[in-house]
């Protein structure tokens, strides 16, 4: 049950940045250049973006990985504004 609502929740936000960025809107977006130091640690770009290292598992979503030790592609990536990134994470995992 709660894998489910998790997995809803991640689709949530792939989707809220895929339209986004299909909109033309990445103002509405982080762009981020993934750095050298950051390849590897998706906790970092979560503390860096959010001051919040439990973010992680959004980073891993936006940039397409899996799992913590999957290097993040040294690439742009988007991610979801704060403010829109809390609505999200309220609307779906306020159930669990």
């Amino acid at each position: 049950m709660i894998e489910n609502i998790i997995n809803i929740y991640h689709n949530a936000i792939r989707d809220h940045v895929d339209l986004l960025y299909r909109r033309g809107r990445t103002d509405r977006l982080i762009t981020w250049k993934v750095g050298d130091d950051e390849a590897h640690d998706p906790t970092l770009i979560a503390f860096r973006a959010y001051r919040d290292r439990n973010y992680a598992d959004v980073v891993m979503v936006c940039a397409g990985t899996n799992r913590i030790g999957q290097p993040l592609p040294k690439d742009i990536i988007f991610l979801p504004v704060a403010r829109d990134l809390i609505a999200i994470k309220r609307k779906y995992l306020k159930e669990s």
